[in-house]
């Protein structure tokens, strides 16, 4: 009889762990914040889209062909590149988004779809180079997340909203005239 009341505890008490554990780690994935095709991961702005993928040896020359991805060789299995000397373009955009920027292009390859991620948006224009005890660092200012990220969630402000939506209606005319987006 005791055994049973033993048995039965420890039992409630895994299931409560259990529980705790699960939503703690639901708690932890809600909290990411996103808008449009842009989230917040790790306190980085990431843009991700995933698209049909029919033919790789067609996507490859599609790629190739446009000046945005024409670094990439996916067959070759050059699947990322830094794109340089880039402009957005959009109506009552802040000073800094109307500069030309840099970011990392990575293309993720799976059965029958491909993933593109654009992150470390970068406007070389407004990094400065500061000295600390000797050491060249630059610092965080020219960065998208500098002007959009307060911490770990994008804020909520008519200016960074346009840039993101400026941001993102461009990467998806780019990579929406190639292939169908996966909703």
């Amino acid at each position: 009889m005791e055994l049973k009341m033993n048995v039965k505890k420890e039992l409630l008490q895994l299931t409560t762990l259990l529980i705790l554990i699960t939503s703690t780690s639901f708690a932890q994935f809600s909290k990411t914040d996103s808008l449009g095709n842009f989230y917040v991961i790790k306190n980085k702005l990431v843009w991700q889209k995933y698209y049909q993928l029919d033919d790789i040896n067609e996507l490859d020359q599609q790629l190739k062909n446009i000046s945005f991805t024409s670094e990439l060789d996916i067959l070759g299995y050059e699947t990322s590149a830094i794109i340089k000397n880039h402009i957005i373009s959009g109506s009552g955009l802040p000073q800094y988004a109307q500069h030309e920027y840099d970011a990392f292009l990575v293309i993720d390859i799976f059965n029958d779809a491909f993933r593109v991620s654009v992150k470390n948006i970068n406007f070389s224009d407004f990094t400065e180079t500061r000295y600390y005890n000797g050491m060249k660092t630059n610092t965080t200012r020219g960065t998208l997340e500098h002007y959009i990220l307060s911490g770990n969630s994008i804020k909520r402000t008519r200016s960074s909203e346009n840039v993101l939506y400026s941001f993102d209606t461009s990467f998806s005319d780019i990579f929406d005239s190639i292939s169908s987006p996966i909703k």
